[in-house]
């Protein structure tokens, strides 16, 4: 529970941009890796599938991190 929620707080980070404005270019991939943490946050419930919700749900986290330092 503690790993969904402080990536919850990435992936709120990332759809900021979404709920500001019109859907362009750069706001479909924020959509996307917000997409990515929402089916991680569903295989972490999947036992056969734990590992690669723990990914998908750290992929916000790097794209924030991406962003800040690019």
């Amino acid at each position: 529970m503690i790993h969904i929620i402080w990536t919850a707080i990435f992936a709120f980070f990332i759809s900021i941009p979404i709920w500001e404005g019109g859907f362009e270019r750069v706001v479909y991939a924020d959509a996307f890796f917000v997409a990515l943490w929402i089916i991680g946050v569903v295989f972490l419930f999947i036992k056969k599938l734990m590992k690669l919700g723990f990914a998908l749900t750290i992929l916000p986290l790097l794209f924030a991190i991406f962003q800040f330092i690019f």
